[in-house]
């Protein structure tokens, strides 16, 4: 009896003592794993904001033969998505939205790329993409606060919008076109228009060979060269990088200074809109002394963007495609048309529309035309005001 009456056991104190211990060090143990954790999804998100950012402007790390390739949806839209919902899913139709851009993390939630690790909404204002998500900071024993991860697209949206490309054109021997050749040339840039179409955009030349567009949106754009007498055209790609001006130099495989002139000239204060104002005429007139036979057209205009279905020869229609309609630039050919010496004979280019296959009549008032025929005769004609 003495044995067991001589057996301690804890006291309350110890026991207590015992469990704020364990107590402590479990809290610090959570704390310690809390932090681990929200480390995890902070790294989580980072990194899907940059491939969110990679999918608008592209990852300038992806190249084919140290020409930059993947210029995201901007490059194939030339605008800023309108919300992340565009990077997966395409916004209304656009036939140059080549996505998705974006590969969900989970298959099954389709929405997935919209939130951050903590599952808030990603804040995306066309310069960055936030999260808001909860951040640890100040180690174990700090306090535990909220912030934004943000990732920034760029620092402007005229850095992917608004850049320059410019050039200059030779001929084979490295001769600007000078005065007596600079209106046989154009320069015809393909570019996205912002609105899931191609625009095709025209310059002339200046004696020099100088050319330059502005407001040019990211991406390998296609760049023709026209020289109207031949149409003869250059084929070449410009790649745009953000906050960018391009410049390249242009050679023709032809001497301009052998190039030979023609003799139909646009008959004065001929040239006029059709009644409707979707179309317009001039005559012109052979002062060549002898016959010559055209067969083949190139109208070439800046602005309106449109697409003309009629080309008509003496009230005869010549060309008649309705879809796709014709393009400014495009070389339209018909059967052999005579003209001969000292006559005159009424052109008209008609049912000018807002689509290569259709859409609504474009009002051609105020607009200048360059028209080159097959024979190297160019000549200029404007439209006046509609009635």
């Amino acid at each position: 009896m003495r044995g067991f009456q001589s057996s301690k056991g804890f006291t309350l104190v110890e026991v207590v003592m015992v469990i704020v211990i364990a107590g402590i060090l479990a809290t610090i143990a959570f704390q310690a794993g809390s932090n681990v954790y929200d480390t995890a999804r902070v790294e989580e998100t980072r990194q899907e904001l940059d491939a969110l950012a990679f999918a608008i402007t592209g990852n300038p790390a992806l190249n084919n033969d140290g020409v930059r390739s993947d210029f995201g949806y901007v490059g194939d839209i030339g605008a800023m998505p309108p919300s992340l919902d565009a990077l997966v899913q395409n916004p209304g139709g656009y036939s140059t939205w080549r996505g998705p851009y974006f590969q969900n993390r989970f298959s099954r939630i389709t929405d997935d790329y919209k939130t951050d690790a903590w599952g808030k909404t990603y804040l995306y204002n066309g310069v960055t993409i936030s999260s808001q998500g909860k951040i640890v900071g100040g180690g174990c024993s700090g306090p535990v606060t909220s912030g934004d991860i943000i990732r920034r697209i760029c620092n402007s949206t005229s850095d992917l919008l608004l850049n320059r490309v410019s050039g200059t054109v030779f001929d084979r021997h490295g001769t600007p076109p000078g005065y007596a050749f600079r209106d046989s040339l154009r320069v015809v840039l393909s570019v996205p228009d912002g609105a899931g179409n191609f625009t095709r955009r025209t310059v002339l030349v200046n004696s020099g060979g100088h050319f330059s567009f502005d407001s040019v949106s990211i991406g390998n754009h296609d760049l023709a060269i026209i020289y109207l007498p031949d149409h003869d055209t250059l084929h070449r790609f410009v790649s745009v990088t953000p906050k960018s001006s391009v410049y390249h130099e242009y050679y023709l495989s032809r001497s301009l200074s052998s190039a030979s002139l023609s003799e139909l000239t646009k008959i004065s204060n001929s040239d006029s809109l059709t009644s409707a104002c979707h179309g317009f005429y001039f005559w012109i007139q052979n002062n060549s002394g002898s016959d010559i036979t055209i067969n083949s057209v190139v109208l070439l205009w800046s602005s309106p963007t449109a697409y003309y279905r009629y080309a008509r020869w003496q009230g005869t229609t010549v060309f008649n495609r309705s879809n796709p309609k014709a393009a400014s630039g495009e070389l339209i050919s018909f059967s052999p048309q005579t003209i001969s010496s000292g006559e005159s004979v009424k052109i008209e280019f008609d049912d000018f529309r807002t689509f290569p296959n259709g859409g609504s009549p474009v009002n051609m008032n105020n607009t200048s035309f360059n028209i080159a025929f097959s024979d190297g005769s160019i000549i200029e004609a404007a439209t006046g005001d509609c009635p």
